[in-house]
């Protein structure tokens, strides 16, 4: 079994973040960190940024890795400073109900790698 991909990257202004493969909260937690590390260079520089979250193959061991994971991401400081946020996910029922109910402008769900880094380079920072 591969080992879940959880790293964190930078290009510009973007924040680029991968939950894939099998998670288990261990892997939450060692995502979190580097994630955070990341977001807090541009917070510590005062510098706003947009944020693509790629969990498209995430599959969590047990449903307590979800909630770590909402309790981890939905962090007000985080959420705070960043311009838009762009979730790619699986095709299928959540991510259509995830579209629907969603109203923010700056948040967007897809299922297209390249269609969702487009719409994070022409949003406005």
């Amino acid at each position: 079994m591969s080992k879940p991909d959880i790293r964190t990257t930078v290009s510009e202004d973007i924040i680029i973040t991968h939950l894939i493969g099998k998670i288990t909260t261990d892997d939450v937690h060692e995502w979190f960190n580097g994630f955070e590390q990341v977001c807090q260079r541009f917070i510590s520089g005062g510098r706003k940024y947009k944020l693509l979250v790629n969990r498209r193959g995430y599959t969590p061991d047990h449903f307590s890795v979800q909630k770590a994971w909402k309790d981890k991401f939905f962090n007000e400081t985080i959420l705070n400073h960043s311009k838009a946020i762009a979730f790619l996910l699986e095709e299928g029922e959540i991510m259509n109900y995830l579209q629907q109910s969603n109203t923010k402008e700056s948040v967007k769900f897809f299922d297209n790698y390249e269609e969702a880094l487009i719409w994070l380079n022409e949003y406005p920072l």
